[in-house]
């Protein structure tokens, strides 16, 4: 029995790839900006073909992200941080056995389809483990399939260089489906025990009166953190703007994944709230740090509480954006049309405009000019203005 798609002249081909009850698995293993850009797509399958079972590769990570999530059947989670911490004690054989049960878990199933989001090596081996008839490709960040992953699937191609990545993925779903309705969907399972934690962790830093939210001053949250030295906006230009905002009465939220690396860098915040809490003891109600007390979901929870997300190209940033929160996206070596927040009106970037960007490269040989010449007078500027647009109630965390 076969489900026929109309609306497109080659759509019941397409969609003949797949009976009715068949099942997908998605191949993109992370990282958290990556998972979010994918979600829509896999959304958008669900919504034209709610029959198919969907089951998604993903690793430890970014897992929590799709934790409960009603289009997902099953999770295949990739213990990534067990095993790089294996192979770091050396302990190659208990190494083994994770990729090997990874494998295994792959290929116990045979799929109608096979849809490779990432088009890195990694995910072009697990999409060639896996049992299918039928593997197609995105054209990803790059335009193209890299590192051989274009060996183990047909990659779609790509007519418009300028599509956002989260549309790029759309013509998988179009190759697969035919011209099914694509709208840039995308929501959260959250739960009552997210929320609980949430509200924990605020209450514990005098922020979680429920009753007295309204009465609370607005919050802006911050995230000064990439995972690239590129992607890096100097932490004395965030710090420059936070204590604009703290001045014009707004709370300060600095979130992050934590670890002594990221306390490292908040050395300046530091100094200054030691430093400002002599002439005003109640600056430390006013600024708070939120890193590493909550998961993705959390954040995310945390997010909807506040006026404004400010951050460097990093998955926080685009999990605001996801989520329909105001969010200020501070890129330099990357490229905003194809990977910068994706919800206007409420999102956007700011950006120099140099001859050499976007570079999309992890080192720079002229000293990062992208970043350090981005003033905080330009992002003050960017964020007070996106705080004047409106937004309207958003339906992607429940």
């Amino acid at each position: 029995m076969e489900t026929v798609i109309e609306n497109s002249g080659n759509a019941s081909r397409r969609s003949s790839n797949l009976p009715v009850g068949g099942s997908i698995l998605v191949v993109l293993l992370g990282r958290i900006g990556d998972v979010i850009f994918t979600l829509p797509s896999v959304i958008a399958i669900k919504k034209a073909r709610p029959d198919i079972e969907v089951d998604w590769i993903v690793e430890d990570r970014c897992a929590d992200l799709l934790l409960d999530h009603p289009v997902i059947s099953n999770r295949i989670v990739f213990r990534r941080s067990e095993y790089q911490s294996l192979v770091k004690k050396k302990k190659y054989r208990a190494a083994f056995c994770l990729l090997r049960d990874l494998v295994m878990t792959v290929r116990k199933k045979k799929y109608d389809a096979v849809l490779d989001f990432q088009g890195l090596l990694k995910s072009g081996l697990l999409t060639g483990l896996a049992r299918s008839p039928l593997k197609l490709g995105s054209p990803s960040t790059y335009g193209r399939m890299k590192e051989g992953a274009g060996l183990f699937s047909k990659q779609v191609s790509l007519s418009d260089p300028g599509l956002h990545l989260i549309d790029r993925h759309a013509l998988v779903v179009r190759e697969l489906l035919g011209d099914v309705p694509f709208t840039r969907e995308f929501f959260l399972a959250f739960s009552e025990k997210d929320r609980n934690k949430v509200e924990d962790v605020l209450n514990q830093k005098g922020w979680g009166n429920k009753s007295s939210l309204t009465n609370d001053p607005p919050l802006i949250l911050l995230h000064p953190f990439a995972s690239w030295e590129t992607r890096q906006w100097p932490m004395a230009n965030f710090l420059e703007t936070a204590i604009y905002f703290l001045k014009k009465g707004y709370r300060i939220g600095v979130i992050g994944g934590g670890g002594e690396s990221q306390w490292n860098l908040l050395a300046p915040f530091r100094n200054f709230l030691e430093k400002t809490e002599k002439s005003e003891p109640d600056i430390n109600t006013k600024m708070k740090f939120f890193l590493g007390e909550l998961s993705l979901r959390g954040t995310g929870l945390l997010m909807t509480r506040s006026e404004l997300v400010i951050a460097e190209d990093s998955g926080p940033m685009h999990l605001a954006s996801a989520l329909g929160v105001r969010t200020l996206g501070i890129f330099g070596p990357t490229d905003p049309v194809r990977l910068g927040p994706s919800y206007p009106p409420g999102s956007r970037s700011v950006h120099l405009n140099l001859m050499c960007q976007p570079c999309m490269k992890r080192r720079c040989p002229i000293g990062t000019l992208c970043m350090t010449s981005l003033s905080p007078e330009d992002v003050i500027r960017e964020a007070e203005d996106l705080l004047s647009v409106p937004l309207e109630k958003q339906d992607r965390y429940g």
